[in-house]
């Protein structure tokens, strides 16, 4: 009798436990509806309907990418139906058996399609053949021609019907080639294409899997069940358009989303949110640990091409800008002659996060290909002004002074220029807050000149009687010019470094400094000196000033 008790404890302790053992299994027909893209993954959701009657349900999820983070699965449901929801699982299954039939009807069309191309280079290898005679029969005509002239001049229909024989072979010609080019590349996307869906099915031990959520209805109807998971092979990154308008004294920022996947799934026709958090980086500072301070002990010398082969001297790598492709939107109507207006994002910020609502639906295939998608618009009230610093470059570079939007944070990104409809350069910013005043640069304007000259280096290592001094004393004499050949009046901002010691037994003095800068210590850099001042039309401003370096003879000083 305990025994009996014992059991029936246990049986209903594991059927409360685990309801869903029992559970009827439905897999649901899915797709992404909505995408969230991180600077470095995603987050997918992907939704599921169903009508279900009262009862308990394991609801599938099929067709889960590999790579995805486990730990950010999320579920959600509505609808008319009543239910509850108990979580969601990561399930696997390990297919040990090859689906003989998929893989024998895959096998088939790919040979379909290698002898397809075998035909087309064929018929291609014909072509050459044909034009090779054409050309052949062309050097003939281009030799026989001039000594036929010598005896008798050729009638001329019959040297008008040559060069249209040429003329219209020829065309005719390259026009199959290029056709049956662009065939063959069709062909080989489409084998590639088969091989890779072989090669997933036909591997022993192929992983398949799901998501699993379990839920209970309480009541009969319609139920939409969401699932969101984080994925890895996504990014995005912001790229602006700056036109500048002199007129208007104005400068326009458009802001685009650049996003690019190659997570293995394509997002067809999804709602995209782009936003500047950064999932990956853990949300926990940093510990503080002990700085310990000890006697220096040099490290072993590394043979040679060692630190190439290890990486420690290699270059970061500089993503180069690819073609933006189209937005992927249609317009569903089109005035003539009036210029389509963009529809730009939504901005919301989210504690610590930034995040730009895409007005429309877009496509993003996972090729890796950009897509390009309109963020945000907005006319800025600009101050031109000019800068240069001519110990590290030869030009003068325009600037427009403005103010953000105070609800829009601008991502840091690459800047298109454009004057008018001219592009004439490309730019960057950093990372800009709302309500941020910055500079937006916009290239070189090579009507304002720039130069720094040496003008003069005296070494005195001597006193009376030719006996070395102990000290060593360098005079070095500057002079920078700036000029202004445009027709209106210009700000300059001009930077120089001067030399700054960083130990008692150097003395620098700076002096005959011909015009004062307005900074000495711009933005607490010690010796970055800036002036500013303005240019008439065809002005000039010379700036003089001296260094005096005074130093121990047998002292090596870095720098000079």
């Amino acid at each position: 009798m305990k025994n009996k008790i014992l059991f029936f404890i246990s049986a209903s302790f594991l059927l409360f436990i685990c309801p869903f053992v029992f559970a009827a299994e439905v897999p649901l027909d899915s797709k992404i509806v909505k995408v969230t893209v991180y600077p470095d993954s995603a987050l997918l959701t992907r939704q599921g309907s169903v009508q279900a009657n009262p009862g308990t349900y394991q609801f599938v999820f099929e067709g889960i990418i590999p790579d995805i983070d486990e730990s950010s699965i999320r579920v959600k449901g509505e609808g008319s139906a009543r239910a509850r929801i108990f979580g969601a699982q990561h399930k696997k299954e390990y297919l040990t058996e090859k689906p003989a039939q998929e893989v024998q009807k895959l096998e088939k069309e790919i040979e379909g399609l290698i002898n397809e191309k075998r035909g087309l280079v064929d018929s291609h290898n014909i072509v050459m053949q044909e034009r090779e005679w054409l050309y052949s029969l062309k050097l003939f005509s281009q030799q026989q021609l001039p000594r036929d002239l010598i005896t008798k001049m050729p009638a001329t229909k019959d040297l008008g019907d040559l060069l249209k024989f040429l003329d219209d072979n020829l065309k005719v010609n390259y026009a199959s080639s290029y056709d049956i080019e662009f065939k063959i590349k069709e062909l080989d996307k489409k084998i590639e294409a088969k091989r890779r869906e072989w090669a997933d099915i036909g591997t022993p031990d192929k992983i398949k899997r799901s998501i699993v959520v379990d839920a209970e209805v309480l009541k009969a109807g319609s139920l939409d069940i969401m699932v969101s998971y984080r994925v890895y092979g996504a990014t995005w990154q912001s790229m602006y358009d700056a036109r500048v308008s002199f007129e208007k004294s104005q400068t326009e920022l458009v802001s685009h989303g650049v996003v690019r996947q190659t997570t293995g799934e394509d997002w067809n026709d999804v709602e995209i949110v782009l936003s500047s958090a950064k999932p990956s980086i853990g949300g926990r500072m940093p510990e503080a640990i002990p700085w310990f301070l000890g006697f220096h002990k040099p490290r072993p010398k590394f043979r040679q091409g060692y630190a190439a082969k290890s990486g420690m001297m290699a270059e970061p790598l500089q993503m180069a800008g690819a073609a933006a492709r189209d937005s992927l939107y249609e317009e569903k109507e089109v005035v003539p002659s009036a210029p389509a207006e963009i529809a730009y994002a939504v901005a919301e910020e989210k504690g610590i996060s930034v995040t730009y609502k895409i007005p429309r639906k877009a496509t993003i295939k996972s090729d890796g290909s950009d897509v390009r998608l309109p963020v945000s618009s907005q006319d800025l009230a600009a101050k031109f002004k000019y800068y240069a610093n001519p110990a590290a470059s030869d030009f003068a570079y325009l600037a427009s002074q403005v103010i953000n939007d105070k609800e829009l944070q601008l991502p840091a990104g690459r800047v298109s220029v454009f004057l008018g409809e001219d592009f004439v350069g490309t730019s960057s910013i950093d990372n800009i807050g709302p309500a941020e005043t910055f500079d937006l640069f916009l290239g070189v304007d090579e009507n304002v000149k720039v130069k720094r000259e040496q003008l003069e280096k005296k070494t005195d290592d001597v006193i009376i009687g030719n006996i070395p001094s102990p000290n060593r004393k360098i005079t070095l004499r500057y002079k920078i010019t700036v000029e202004n050949y445009k027709n209106k009046k210009i700000g300059f901002e001009l930077f120089e470094a001067v030399p700054v010691s960083q130990d008692e037994r150097i003395k620098v003095k700076i002096e005959q400094v011909s015009f004062e800068p307005k900074d000495k210590e711009y933005k607490d850099r010690p010796g970055v000196w800036r002036w500013e001042f303005e240019l008439e039309p065809k002005g000039k401003k010379e700036i003089f000033y001296t260094v005096i370096i005074e130093y121990p003879r047998n002292m090596q000083v870095e720098g000079l």
